[in-house]
């Protein structure tokens, strides 16, 4: 039974056509877009409003601020986009947590911003504009989500949902401010891949530390030297069992701040890399995710 959704908020115009649907702009396109660029941040977020307790009598209706109650809001309402259609969704049910979840948040990796559907709300800042280093050509988005969601479907049950999660997680990072949040999420997101590309099993000889290495084996993907690894590693070690970032308190540390936060970036890259990888498309003719800069992303 064909399923659609609604959700946004997607600076994209244009339809998509992908194998089994379509994601069409709503009529309400431009007076969203209106709204994100009249009220969205400079720095390419959009901010959650300031909000305060209310009393309202049940005699009258009449309606009183409480004193000393306003602070920021944690949750924020983006305007809607995009309408998602589904020809044959394998949960029309709960589709989005299947099919629709699965689509809306590969839309939004791709395109480096988070998405939700219409009435659900976002937690935290969201990013409007593109956050990641992906550049590709017009036809690029059908070709991927197609591809992606071809592969999804003929998976077993847990790596569907699994790989869902990953997607999420990793636009939810965005979200953060602090650079040991965004790398507890990125590193939350790396082990996800990892459990991903091995199904959940134990590949024998294969340490913790040594996942990097053998996740760009298996895909190809080049790096200068394992030291690079054991860097991100030792952060990781720092951090979950002991509180530290740069060798201190996290807000307080400037001992390594230039080399925390590149090594934050490639993490970011390299889980980046990998998510496209674990569903089978190449990204790109190049090896490497060390680069700089944006990235080509090619139709194959």
């Amino acid at each position: 039974m064909p399923v659609s959704e609604i959700f946004g908020f997607l600076n994209h115009p244009h339809t998509v056509e992908f194998d089994g649907g379509r994601i069409v702009p709503t009529d309400s396109f431009q007076q969203g877009l209106e709204f994100i660029n009249t009220f969205g941040n400079k720095d390419g977020y959009f901010y959650p409003g300031r909000i305060r307790s209310c009393t309202k009598s049940l005699e009258s209706d009449q309606v009183e601020y409480v004193p000393n109650t306003e602070r920021p809001d944690s949750v924020v309402d983006l305007p809607e986009s995009h309408v998602l259609y589904i020809e044959s969704p394998l949960n029309g049910e709960n589709s989005r947590y299947e099919d629709a979840g699965l689509l809306i948040h590969l839309l939004g990796f791709l395109f480096g911003v988070r998405l939700q559907f219409s009435d659900w709300r976002f937690d935290g800042k969201v990013p409007i504009e593109r956050q990641n280093h992906f550049q590709f050509a017009d036809e690029v988005p059908s070709i991927f989500i197609s591809h992606v969601y071809n592969k999804w479907k003929i998976l077993d049950p847990k790596l569907r949902k699994l790989y869902i999660n990953i997607l999420y997680m990793h636009g939810k990072e965005k979200s953060y401010e602090w650079h040991w949040d965004k790398f507890i999420y990125q590193y939350m997101v790396f082990d996800a891949i990892y459990d991903f590309a091995t199904e959940g099993n134990k590949i024998k000889g294969v340490t913790h530390e040594g996942r990097f290495k053998y996740l760009c084996d298996k895909f190809s993907i080049d790096y200068v030297n394992e030291a690079q690894f054991k860097e991100i590693y030792d952060l990781r070690n720092n951090l979950f069992p002991e509180g530290l970032w740069d060798g201190g308190m996290p807000g307080l540390s400037q001992q390594n701040r230039d080399k925390s936060f590149r090594n934050l970036n490639q993490l970011d890259r390299l889980n980046s890399r990998l998510i496209v990888e674990v569903a089978g498309y190449s990204i790109s003719e190049s090896s490497s995710y060390w680069s700089l800069g944006l990235e080509p992303f090619y139709s194959r």
